[in-house]
């Protein structure tokens, strides 16, 4: 029934077709006892792994007549000709003699076994027929699930067998070698509407997968390799995975590192306080009231404020000039949010106003205004697609609805939650998969395309005042009074890491991500200072950022991780970056004295 696959040229577990150095396959020890009269330790570390790790990395790196060398002179192999077999098994699409070279003689992974070859079950729940010397298999690595691996094969058995339409085929694999592995009915389940597909590239969409010609042997051989034995074959790019180790454990530990740049392995590494943005090299005077609110574009090319004098701001980022006065606002405007292509600016105000409105970003123009809510508009987010967008209230009877902007120019509610609740500040993630939202203590978690409520966690002594997510989409950091940010894993709601040293008791205080690779924890503070920390937790810096009054909230620029902006009391935005830059009529000198 199998059409992939010829046992004629295997035996004793030695695949006979052409291979080369970077599947494995070597000459065994030379013979001449060189490698015995060595030090089994190379600096304290087993010289027979290093060896074996710098063959891969040899092959990885393309050098296979190097990589054959050293095994020649080292007398060591990368692997043995059963793995080399049944990686070739696997990407051959040979799935009888690779679920043999993985389980050894028999092994039929469903429990029972079959007799004689002849289709009846035994209870040993082995095949006592000959499998021709492949002996007991590879070994496994602790905690390997061997029903995994084998639905890991059948699964992509299956999938080719629907690529080529062989439908029947596929169907028996399905019944007869998928179901009686007892795993995830859901999985069962999807795998079995794919036989509704009406053609490969439909299937390809809905499996999330690029067939037999693509990389999903090659990703299946990796998923596989990680539940073998190391000592028999060695994981993917070991050595490869392993400097990355080196560098991110540099990383982590360098408390002023701030750079995408990856380290280099000549020196150890360290960074120094010069590179990071310390200083406030401008001061943006043009607000008359409390700067609540400010946000870069997603381009990094404009920096708008908010503030209380019902005003915002629109600045290029280059000349530090302004460009727009959004000034049709009635009352202070604490939230804005750029569209995903920064063409788009949405802006939400307080009592009495209570309202949002839509820019233009490039014009300055008013081009929607949303007057439905009776409380303050607390917060607002674009999804993805830049055509919707959320909003926030403390509107009970209104807190949280889905919007969009009709093709005529008129605005339409989407969806709207009928939960009575009140939304103190919400993030959408990167990805459009999580909506989090703030109550006065806890917080909601809704998977944003069915608007199911999938988490609530509670803190009772806690008032949540701002959340932002991170860039993986995994992570929500949220401002808590009294004095906490915690890093928070959104499925689950488990705390991951706590930022103290920071005061906030009384007021919304806005922290965010920033710095390379969102290496940073940022927030304002109500005893007029800036602090950073590392997403390890370490603390990092303490920066006076106002005379008086709080810093209410920090943006780090998307794209140059050595400049930040923060809004203060004080009516001032500032802009931080390692050494000050030349002086614009936007520099407020008072600063200086």
């Amino acid at each position: 029934m199998i059409l992939m696959g010829d046992h004629s040229e295997v035996g004793n577990g030695v695949d006979r077709r052409a291979t080369n150095g970077r599947n494995g396959v070597h000459k065994s020890a030379n013979g001449n006892g060189v490698a015995a009269l060595r030090s089994q330790t190379w600096f304290g570390h087993d010289r027979e792994e290093v060896t074996r790790i710098l063959i891969q990395s040899l092959n990885d790196l393309g050098y296979d007549h190097a990589a054959q060398t050293l095994g020649h002179e080292s007398g060591y192999e990368l692997e043995g000709p059963t793995v080399a077999a049944f990686r070739n098994a696997v990407l051959h699409g040979d799935w009888p003699e690779a679920e043999a070279l993985l389980f050894g003689t028999g092994f039929d992974g469903s429990g029972v076994g079959f007799d004689g070859g002849s289709g009846k079950r035994a209870a040993s729940g082995y095949r006592e027929w000959d499998y021709r010397g492949y002996g007991g298999g590879l070994k496994l690595a602790d905690g390997a699930n061997r029903e995994e691996m084998l639905f890991w094969m059948r699964q992509q058995k299956y999938l080719e067998y629907l690529e080529l339409r062989d439908l029947g085929a596929a169907l028996m694999v399905l019944r007869q070698e998928l179901t009686p592995l007892n795993r995830d009915i859901s999985r069962l389940h999807a795998l079995s509407s794919l036989m509704m597909c009406q053609s490969v590239e439909d299937l390809k969409t809905q499996a999330n997968w690029d067939g037999a010609a693509g990389q999903s042997r090659r990703h299946l051989l990796s998923e596989l390799s990680r539940s073998i034995s190391p000592s028999v074959m060695i994981p993917e790019h070991r050595l490869a995975v392993l400097l990355s180790e080196v560098k991110s454990h540099w990383m982590q530990n360098c408390l002023f590192h701030n750079t995408v740049e990856s380290p280099s392995l000549y020196t150890d590494h360290s960074c120094t306080r010069d590179g990071f943005p310390t200083v406030p090299v401008r001061q943006l005077a043009d607000h008359s009231d409390e700067v609540w609110f400010l946000s870069f574009s997603n381009d990094g090319s404009k920096l708008a404020t908010a503030s209380a004098d019902h005003l915002v701001l629109i600045y290029d980022t280059q000349t530090w000039e302004i460009l727009h006065r959004l000034d049709g606002h009635e009352a202070g405007v604490c939230y804005l949010s750029w569209s995903p292509d920064d063409s788009k600016l949405l802006t939400s105000t307080k009592e009495p106003e209570c309202d949002a409105r839509i820019w233009d970003a490039n014009t300055g123009e008013i081009l929607h205004h949303l007057t439905e809510f009776k409380q303050p508009v607390t917060a607002t987010a674009w999804a993805p697609d830049g055509e919707t967008f959320v909003i926030g209230t403390t509107d009970s009877a209104k807190a949280l609805s889905v919007w969009t902007i009709n093709d005529d120019g008129s605005e339409e509610i989407v969806f709207e939650w009928k939960e009575r609740i009140r939304v103190f500040d919400l993030s959408l993630s990167p990805d459009g998969q999580r909506l989090v939202v703030l109550l006065e203590k806890g917080i909601l978690v809704y998977d944003f395309p069915t608007r199911e409520r999938i988490g609530e966690y509670k803190f009772d002594d806690f008032r949540m005042t701002s959340v932002r997510i991170s860039s993986d989409s995994k992570h929500m950091l949220v401002g808590m009074n009294p004095n906490r940010i915690r890093l928070l894993v959104i499925d689950t709601g488990e705390c991951v890491r706590t930022f103290e040293g920071h005061k906030q008791t009384h007021y919304m205080i806005r922290s965010g991500f920033g710095g390379a690779n969102e290496g940073f924890v940022v927030s304002g503070s109500e005893d007029k200072k800036i602090y950073v920390w590392r997403t390890t937790g370490h603390p990092v810096e303490e920066l006076t950022a106002v005379d008086s009054g709080c810093v209410n909230a920090v943006s780090w620029h998307p794209q140059n991780p050595r400049i930040f902006a923060s809004a203060g009391d004080d009516g001032r935005v500032r802009i931080w970056s390692t050494t000050p830059e030349t002086k614009t009529s936007h520099y407020d000198d008072s600063w200086d004295r």
